[in-house]
């Protein structure tokens, strides 16, 4: 008879026999980005049905292929805040195909792939429990364009406000988070592309030292933008409470070479 622990072994066993591979892109090239100070800088991100299309610092190509705001990518105790951004506010022009048309999860999936390979990217998930925001949906539902377009995402500043273009919802979790005086999680159980406006608040555009020194208080003390507003006209809210947060923390990264 075949005894429980036996039984667990050949199920391990099994898995460990049809585990997938991760997914790589056919096709990928890595060069560094050279800003010279003058021209545009002309930051991009852009998934197409088969592949995707960079300009960016490695900071932000890492937050997208791991889904998480920039704000929750932290260093290990050992490494500086220095050290562990030096590498990351580095820009890079990545070009990636994949070998036929899948859906931008996979394409993320593929992107984690590239990160390891390439840049030799190792990290790990801790979660720390402390005051979120959580972005949940109001009662009477979301006023949110659903997005018809293929490009990439798009943010820009104009008179009316912030206009988000191919938008998920991480990205607007990611600008929020920068600005208010905790963590935001999302919540909204929204996962399709968005266009809409985010009004500003007249203080969020400023410089938060300069606005905190202002108003007397010193640079280490919460101030929070008000975006009730704003999130109300966009049938959103935020919602004050204690929760476990994911930060990803960077063991370690290199430079890639080039090709």
């Amino acid at each position: 008879m075949m005894t429980p622990r036996l039984l667990v072994t050949l199920l391990l066993a099994g898995s460990i026999a049809h585990a997938q591979p991760a997914p790589k892109f056919e096709l990928a090239s890595v060069k560094l980005y050279q800003d010279d100070g003058v021209s545009p800088r002309n930051l991009h991100n852009s998934y197409g049905p088969q592949g995707i299309d960079f300009r960016e610092t490695l900071a932000f190509i890492i937050a997208d292929a791991y889904s998480t705001p920039l704000g929750r990518i932290q260093g290990p105790g050992s490494l500086t805040k220095e050290a562990l951004w030096a590498p990351l506010r580095v820009g890079y022009d990545i070009v990636a195909k994949a070998e036929y048309p899948v859906p931008r999860d996979q394409l993320r999936l593929m992107l984690q792939s590239l990160l390891a390979d390439r840049f030799k990217l190792s990290l790990h998930w801790e979660s720390k429990t402390g005051p979120v925001y959580r972005l949940v949906v109001r009662k009477a539902g979301p006023r949110l364009e659903q997005s018809e377009a293929t490009g990439g995402f798009v943010l820009t500043n104009t008179p009316d406000g912030l206009v988000f273009r191919n938008s998920e919802m991480l990205r607007l979790v990611g600008f929020l988070s920068g600005r208010v005086d905790r963590a935001v999680v999302d919540q909204t159980g929204l996962t399709g592309l968005y266009n809409f406006v985010l009004k500003m608040p007249p203080s969020a555009g400023q410089d938060q030292a300069a606005v905190k020194k202002s108003e007397g208080l010193s640079p280490e003390t919460p101030s929070a933008p008000d975006f009730a507003d704003a999130l109300k006209q966009l049938g959103l809210q935020l919602v004050p409470e204690r929760a476990p947060v994911d930060y990803l923390v960077v063991d370690s990264v290199e430079r890639p070479s080039e090709n």
